[in-house]
């Protein structure tokens, strides 16, 4: 049996002082690859809002929200108009998007680019469930707002896209309700007709 020596670190600084060489080009091939790839690849930029979703203020006793959905199939119906073909190839063209992929891909294929660009992430929140009682019996996770964010090369049209995008979900969101309210106003107006 062969007996095992310890390491120390002693024997480590002597390994090093001699290969200091091989560990020194080692080193240095890694950062010069690194500086080349992060010299040549192109920057991209990133710009996001945050939308926070409130309840009404009225009490729910006196007046029924029209919000009748959850906050998760809201935020993904309002997904679905406002990333449609349309819209998106509104705002492409509002901010003249893509110029160098204009000559290569189709318009479907430039739609699907900025449709890849765009990233949508909801945010919840446990919220205690108490039921008749002080303590909570149970927890349920609750979406309390959404981020809504795009990517490209351009910090100041980055910017201005994902603005553009949060104010579509606030106007269409707004949008929604209002034909929503306006279509209660109208079966109440019924009703009240027919009661009298």
């Amino acid at each position: 049996m062969i007996p095992q020596e310890e390491v120390g670190i002693a024997q480590f600084i002597t390994i090093l002082k001699i290969r200091k060489k091989s560990f020194l080009i080692a080193a240095l091939s890694v950062l010069g690859v690194t500086l080349l790839v992060a010299g040549l690849l192109p920057s991209i930029y990133e710009s996001s809002s945050t939308i926070l979703i409130e309840e009404q203020q009225i009490p729910p006793d006196f007046v029924r929200s029209t919000v009748t959905g959850f906050a998760d199939q809201r935020i993904q119906s309002l997904t679905q108009q406002i990333l449609s073909r349309v819209k998106l190839r509104e705002i492409i063209n509002q901010f003249g998007l893509y110029p160098d992929l204009r000559d290569r891909l189709t318009r479907e294929e430039i739609t699907e680019k900025m449709r890849d660009d765009i990233k949508l992430d909801t945010i919840s929140a446990e919220i205690a469930d108490r039921k008749g009682g002080r303590r909570p019996t149970q927890t349920t996770s609750v979406t309390i707002a959404f981020s809504i964010a795009y990517r490209g090369k351009n910090p100041d049209m980055v910017q201005r896209v994902a603005g553009t995008l949060a104010s579509l979900y606030l106007e269409q969101n707004l949008k929604t309700r209002e034909a929503q309210a306006q279509s209660t106003t109208h079966f109440l107006e019924a009703e009240l007709k027919q009661l009298q």
